[in-house]
């Protein structure tokens, strides 16, 4: 554990968490634009800035990428980090004048304008790098990367072309603080050919990556639900029945299990893809199987391998 002060008061932590991430733990609020928990940090945006005091040298440091160490001492509201916070947020509101996050810090901090002496510009992308490092972090797709440097720096698809690894799961638009990246569900598609034009069904744009992909069809409900291109990447990659991707998360019904067929043997338990089910003492010492409704994806490989039928899905009207 690292003993260090933040605002003047004393924190324990661990010594594996980022200066940010500790002064989360402790309510203390430090503004960011490129930060999430599900991803490295990276330290793009700059905002996230403290001043640190460290064997008599003080600097100023980014709090997503400095870890907590001992003896320590930060400060995340000087007149030094506020200066650098304002000077970075003039330079993203010159940049993207018409983003409402950006707009709405740069209030925050008594900014209406940027300087008359930087150049204005109407861009949408702030450059934090999240939806790149999400597809390739979290979705290991790898379908959209960083190009060209200084201002000419941007994201996009390899080349400019269609983003040919692109999944479709629109992680790239959860993620972006703007809401620049558009995923489009088009319900009936249609694509020109020579010989007129042809309906090919339900459709996925992202119009950033130049990316359009076929949805697959729920065979319980009759509605698109994933690009086919996604879920024959999961196939692939997960060891699930057929059922799993063919149904969607809406319509998969946990199943439920008869505990007076259940005798507890955990054949079910070891055949589960993922996880979701445990083995339970019961007040009369008997053991049974137990579904955990919050982690089932309801893809029946237990009503398979159970060798009692004791587990059964209750099938709707």
């Amino acid at each position: 554990m690292a003993d260090l002060i933040i605002n003047g008061k004393k924190i324990k932590a661990k010594e594996d968490r980022t200066l940010l991430q500790v002064a989360r733990d402790n309510g203390i609020d430090i503004p960011t634009l490129c930060s999430k928990d599900a991803l490295e940090p990276y330290g793009a945006c700059r905002l996230c800035v403290v001043e640190i005091r460290k064997g008599g040298m003080v600097s100023l440091e980014s709090s997503c990428t400095y870890p907590a160490e001992n003896g320590l001492e930060v400060s995340t509201d000087s007149s030094a980090v506020i200066k650098a916070r304002k000077f970075v947020l003039e330079l993203l509101l010159a940049r993207c004048p018409n983003v409402k996050i950006v707009k709405e810090l740069a209030a925050e901090y008594g900014i209406e304008k940027p300087p008359e002496h930087l150049t204005q510009e109407n861009e949408y992308c702030i450059l934090c790098g999240l939806c790149v490092r999400a597809c390739n972090e979290v979705v290991k797709a790898g379908a959209i990367g960083f190009s060209g440097s200084g201002k000419n720096k941007q994201v996009e698809s390899p080349f400019g072309l269609e983003a040919q690894d692109c999944i479709g799961c629109g992680t790239c638009a959860f993620v972006c603080p703007t809401g620049i990246i558009k995923v489009r569900d088009i319900e009936k598609a249609t694509e020109k050919t020579p010989d007129g034009e042809v309906e090919i069904g339900p459709e996925r744009m992202i119009e950033n990556w130049n990316r359009s992909l076929k949805m697959q069809t729920c065979i319980v409900s009759g509605n698109p639900f994933a690009p086919e291109f996604m879920l024959k990447r999961f196939r692939e990659q997960l060891s699930l029945p057929n059922q799993f991707f063919n149904v969607s998360p809406s319509y998969r019904q946990c199943p439920s299990v008869d505990e007076d067929l259940c005798i507890g043997c955990g054949e079910c338990l070891d055949e589960c893809p993922i996880g979701a089910i445990r083995l339970i003492e019961k007040e009369d010492s008997e053991i049974r199987s137990n579904i955990m409704s919050t982690h089932c994806c309801g893809c029946r490989t237990c009503t398979v391998y159970c060798v009692r039928a004791a587990i059964k899905v209750q099938e709707t009207a």
